[in-house]
């Protein structure tokens, strides 16, 4: 009996152990399906990609506009207020887009690849035109009239140095001429100073041969254009036109036969004689004729030994150029004392040379041309 009672305590014991552990399996089970349910719900349910709070029906959040998937963003991260959220949410035409990160980024690679390649397009276009432009410069441009271009701009450098020499030349001898004036005005200054002559003398003399040099160059200036012609016969008539007539068609002809000059209407300014009118044809006035440039004049008094080829018509003319009284009784000085330093050092006659004055300025001076026989 007591082995009876001690083998039904262990049958029952055993059945105690059988249930509880029976229903330890039920609620182990049970909880495993709750836990898994939960955990597919939470999987269900989207999260905010910054702080990773579950975004539920009554969360206040935005969602990327162009993926459209599981992006969201609560208001907290994106540091929007709750009344901000809620009058976007009251305006449908609202046209304000939130992307996220990795959209963002890629609109923004997208967009500025779209602007390089637009640039690039740009410029090969130009590239483009300017070969074409470049092309067509090319086609138009001509090799002989480029080497005539240069020869051209060669020539008118050349002209213009000679110019500047000339000017040159001619300042230094218009400073040498005022330094010898002054040099001359202090000396005679001194000299009346010796002479005790008043000061208000000597100013006023200054003054008057001041005024005089400036008178002469003046008056130097205003003939620089003008040449005299001597030797042009004069038409014997009542009638002043048809003198005129004469004299120009002369003048026209001596300078395109002897010197190739063309002359225009308005190429001379002026032409008149030199002189009171005489009915003897033996009694020849001097012309003056004045040109409108002066490149024309040195053109001819630089050729003047050309009329020594001229013909018939053309022999015996001279020409020289439009002297101011001064100037010419310096020249007839000059001219003197030329012939009396020939008479002191030659045993030849004056008679037999022709004793000419040339240059200007400082380098005036007289040579002598042996006469033919």
């Amino acid at each position: 009996m007591v082995k009876l009672k001690s083998q039904a305590k262990a049958t029952s014991s055993r059945r105690t152990q059988n249930s509880s552990a029976i229903k330890q399996a039920v609620t182990s089970s049970v909880l495993s399906t709750a836990q898994a349910n939960v955990v597919g719900l939470a999987a269900t349910i989207p999260s905010c990609c910054g702080c990773g709070t579950l975004i539920s029906d009554d969360t206040k959040a935005l969602q990327c506009d162009k993926c459209q998937t599981e992006a969201w963003k609560c208001i907290d991260c994106l540091s929007i207020s709750g009344d901000v959220y809620d009058q976007l949410l009251q305006q449908p035409s609202c046209e304000l887009k939130w992307y996220c990160e990795n959209c963002d980024k890629a609109i923004t690679d997208s967009s500025s690849a779209c602007r390089i390649d637009k640039l690039v397009s740009v410029v090969e276009k130009l590239v483009d035109k300017f070969a074409d432009v470049e092309d067509k410069l090319q086609a138009k441009s001509d090799r002989s009239d480029m080497v005539q271009l240069d020869t051209r701009i060669k020539n008118l450098e050349h002209k213009f140095l000679h110019y500047e020499q000339n000017i040159d030349l001619k300042l230094a001898a218009v400073d040498a001429n005022v330094s010898k004036f002054v040099e001359e005005k202090l000396r005679g200054l001194e000299e009346m100073r010796n002479d005790h002559q008043s000061t208000s003398a000597v100013e006023q003399a200054v003054k008057e041969e001041v005024i005089k040099k400036m008178d002469e160059d003046k008056d130097i200036e205003s003939r620089q254009n003008n040449m005299i012609v001597y030797k042009v016969p004069e038409r014997q008539s009542d009638s002043l036109e048809d003198r005129k007539e004469s004299d120009q068609n002369f003048i026209k002809d001596l300078m395109h036969t002897v010197f190739e000059i063309t002359l225009n209407d308005d190429s001379i300014e002026k032409m008149f004689r030199l002189g009171k009118l005489t009915n003897t044809a033996e009694s020849v006035r001097p012309l003056l004729v004045r040109f409108k440039k002066i490149e024309d004049k040195n053109v001819v008094m630089n050729n003047l030994r050309q009329l020594r080829q001229a013909e018939a018509r053309f022999k015996g003319v001279g020409i020289s150029h439009d002297f101011t009284p001064k100037q010419r009784e310096e020249r007839k000085r000059l001219i003197a004392s030329a012939k009396r330093d020939h008479e002191d050092n030659s045993d030849e006659s004056v008679e037999n040379f022709h004793f000419l004055v040339v240059g200007s300025g400082i380098r005036t001076r007289v040579i002598k041309v042996k006469k033919h026989q």
